[in-house]
């Protein structure tokens, strides 16, 4: 496992030490960019030398980062369960994002296992057809997942559990069409364990209920998957307005990486007590403690 970073915009005088490192440069993969300086848009790995030499050469002054977090083949075989993660996104016309978020606001929030409620969206319009073999996330807002004619024809023939299949609705006339299917879950997880790499946020304002985001992988208490469905969601609003992401069991890893079908990565589950999950734990505890010293922070 490694968790890996990428330095967002920073000032043009930083920008500037840190291309005329030129090993650190080269890690960082500087590009020349007209109004500051240089971008940094390379991965590096956390644990290496890289973020300690670039804090340095930043002084205190304040820089942020994304993040991903890199698993190995032998980590996602020791894991269960895992999260879907997009890798194809479909957009929709104005028309057909206007009338989703009408049916977003006719349907109220979901009590769920967690401090949280979640979004549960029932209608999806998408008047385009989605790619025959894709699993494809609707534009970059809605949370919900949409499959081809022949993703769902696999689907059905999977024999695999927790999922539904509901018509695409075209905006003008709220019809249903035959270029693809809303994938929706039956069954929402208990809840995800709230660790460091885990916190609030009130993007709403403060009256509004809190919004929570995460660094790292999803963690659950040792034994609470288990008997959960093949497909499922969690009990925390995790996806784009206020939906639960997808997590899938083993089965459903195997089946999509055996079929024709395309749209998905996957970052495994952790469970609490596993080998993974106090790697994860102790991972993160060291990155976000050394930035947090030297006054950086991890972009929400």
């Amino acid at each position: 496992m490694k968790i890996m970073l990428a330095l967002r915009p920073c000032s043009p005088g930083l920008a500037q030490r840190l291309a005329a490192d030129e090993a650190l440069a080269r890690a960082l993969g500087a590009k020349a960019h007209p109004a500051l300086g240089f971008l940094f848009p390379k991965f590096f790995d956390a644990s290496g030398p890289v973020l300690p030499r670039l804090l340095e050469l930043a002084g205190g002054e304040p820089v942020s980062f994304l993040r991903e977090v890199q698993c190995s083949p032998a980590d996602l075989s020791a894991a269960t369960h895992f999260e879907a993660v997009c890798r194809s996104t479909i957009t929709q016309t104005r028309a057909d994002s206007k009338a989703t978020m009408a049916a977003y606001h006719s349907d109220t929030l979901h009590p769920t296992a967690s401090r949280w409620s979640v979004r549960l969206p029932q209608k999806i319009y998408l008047s385009k057809p989605v790619a025959g073999t894709a699993i494809s996330h609707v534009d970059d807002w809605t949370g919900e997942y949409v499959v081809g004619p022949q993703a769902a024809e696999g689907l059905r023939a999977s024999g695999l559990t927790g999922f539904e299949l509901r018509p695409l609705l075209h905006a003008e006339s709220g019809n249903g069409h035959d270029g693809g299917q809303h994938l929706v879950a039956r069954e929402l997880l208990p809840a995800a364990l709230e660790d460091p790499t885990t916190f609030e946020t009130f993007d709403d304002g403060p009256r509004q209920p809190s919004t929570p985001r995460r660094y790292g992988l999803l963690s659950y208490a040792a034994g609470a998957l288990r008997g959960s469905p093949d497909m499922a969601r969690t009990a925390e609003p995790w996806g784009a307005w206020r939906t639960p992401v997808w997590i899938v069991g083993q089965r459903t890893r195997e089946w999509f990486e055996a079929a024709p079908v395309r749209g998905w990565k996957f970052q495994p589950v952790l469970e609490e007590g596993s080998r993974l999950h106090a790697e994860h734990r102790q991972r993160w505890e060291d990155v976000l403690g050394r930035l947090r010293e030297a006054g950086a922070t991890v972009q929400a």
